[in-house]
C-alpha cells in the first residue's frame, strides 16, 4: 500500500526571486490600488496607511530587513529541497491554485484533479510577458525553466484520487491535458506557477511523477470553504493510503500566506492552528479573511487535511513577512515540513 512519508508547505511569492532592492517595482501599483483586502475589509493606500500607522511598517520595509528576510527564506527553501531529496519519495501530490492560467470565467472548477501522462512547464511568450503587471516577469525563473520541460504525471494515482473523491461526495473536475480555455489571453502556457515553483525550487528540476490538485481559491462565487478544503484533503489522504501500489508519497502545498497586504498576526495564528490540525481555529476568522492572495492559505489547508490522515507532525522552518511598503503590502512567506 502507498505510504505518505513527507508533507511540505511553501510560499511561492515572486518576491522570493526578486532582488530585495527591486521590491519597490510593485509599490507604485500598490499605491494605485483602490481595493487592498485586509482583515475582511477593503482599503485604498491612504486608508491602509492611517489604519496601520502604529505598526512602524516603513521601518520594516527598509532594505536591510528585506535582505535579511530574503536570505533566511532562501535558506529555508534549500533546507526543504534537501529534506525532499533525502526522503526519496516515489510520487508527489501537489496542492495549488489557478490564477486564470488554465481557467477563466467561462469555466472555473472549485476542485480539479489533473491525471495526465505528462505535465508541461513552458516559459512565457513575449506577448504574455507584455501583458504582465510590472515586477512579475523578473521572478519567472523561480517557476519556469529557460526552455519548455515535460515532466511525468501520475495518472493511475490521479484516477484513484478522482474515483475516491467522487465516492466521498466531492464532485471534482478532472483534466488530462493542459489546454487553455482561451490561449490568446492566458498569462502562462503550461502548468500554473504554483506547481512550476515546486518543480524548480523543491525538486530542483528533477521532477518525479506527480498529481496536481488545482483549487479555485481566488475567484467568487464558487470558492470552497475552509472546512470543505480540509475535508477534501482528508478524502485525498484516504485515497492515497488506499492506493495498492507499494510506494512513498510526498504531499506539498504551494502558496500563501497573507497577501497582497501582509498580516503577521493572521499568519502566525494560521500556522499554529495548522500545526494542530485544528480546523475550527482555521475556520474561525471567517471566509472574508481568506480572499485575494490570502486565499492561497487554502492550499495549505487541503495539504493539512491530507496529512492529518497520516498523523505527521508539522515542523516550521521559518516565517518571514515580506513587507515592501509603509502600508504593509507584500507577502507573508512560510516554510514548513511534516514527518
Amino acid at each position: 500500500m502507498a505510504q505518505i512519508i513527507l508533507g511540505m508547505g511553501v510560499s511561492h511569492t515572486p518576491q522570493l526571486h526578486t532582488p530585495a532592492e527591486d521590491w519597490d517595482i510593485r509599490v507604485e501599483a500598490d499605491r494605485r490600488n483602490k481595493a487592498h483586502r485586509f482583515r475582511g475589509k477593503t482599503y485604498d493606500w491612504d486608508a491602509l496607511k492611517a489604519l496601520r500607522q502604529s505598526e512602524n511598517l516603513a521601518n520594516e520595509a527598509q532594505l536591510e530587513h528585506r535582505q535579511a528576510r530574503l536570505g533566511r527564506a532562501h535558506q529555508a527553501l534549500e533546507d526543504l529541497a534537501q529534506i525532499f531529496q533525502n526522503a526519496k519519495p516515489d510520487v508527489a501530490v501537489i496542492v495549488g491554485n489557478d490564477q486564470h492560467e488554465l481557467f477563466d470565467d467561462s469555466v472555473t472548477p472549485a476542485f480539479t484533479v489533473y491525471w495526465g501522462d505528462t505535465i508541461e512547464n513552458v516559459p512565457r511568450s513575449q506577448e504574455q510577458i507584455a501583458r504582465l503587471p510590472a515586477g512579475i516577469h523578473i521572478a519567472d525563473h523561480g517557476h519556469v525553466p529557460p526552455q519548455t520541460e515535460v515532466y511525468p504525471g501520475a495518472p493511475k494515482l490521479g484516477l484513484h484520487i478522482i474515483q475516491n473523491s467522487i465516492a466521498d461526495d466531492f464532485d471534482v473536475a478532472q483534466s488530462r491535458f493542459l489546454h487553455k480555455v482561451d490561449p490568446g489571453h492566458s498569462i502562462l502556457s503550461g502548468i500554473p506557477h504554483a506547481y512550476g515553483f515546486i518543480y524548480r525550487q523543491i525538486m530542483k528540476d528533477k521532477v518525479i511523477p506527480n498529481v496536481p490538485i488545482i483549487l479555485n481559491t481566488f475567484y467568487p462565487p464558487n470558492q470552497p470553504s475552509v472546512r470543505r478544503c480540509f475535508s477534501f484533503g482528508q478524502s485525498i489522504g484516504r485515497a492515497i493510503r488506499s492506493w495498492p501500489d507499494d510506494c512513498k508519497v510526498a504531499v506539498i502545498g504551494s502558496g500563501g500566506l497573507s497577501h497582497f497586504v501582509v498580516d503577521p498576526q493572521f499568519d502566525r495564528a494560521f500556522l499554529e492552528a495548522l500545526g494542530r490540525y485544528d480546523v475550527d481555529a482555521l475556520a474561525k476568522p471567517g471566509e472574508a479573511l481568506y480572499q485575494s492572495g490570502t486565499s492561497e492559505c487554502k492550499n495549505w489547508i487541503v495539504t493539512a487535511g491530507i496529512l492529518s490522515t497520516a498523523t505527521l507532525k508539522m515542523n516550521l522552518l521559518g516565517y518571514e513577512p515580506f513587507i515592501r511598503s509603509e502600508v504593509g503590502t507584500g507577502t507573508g512567506a512560510a516554510f514548513a515540513y511534516w514527518v
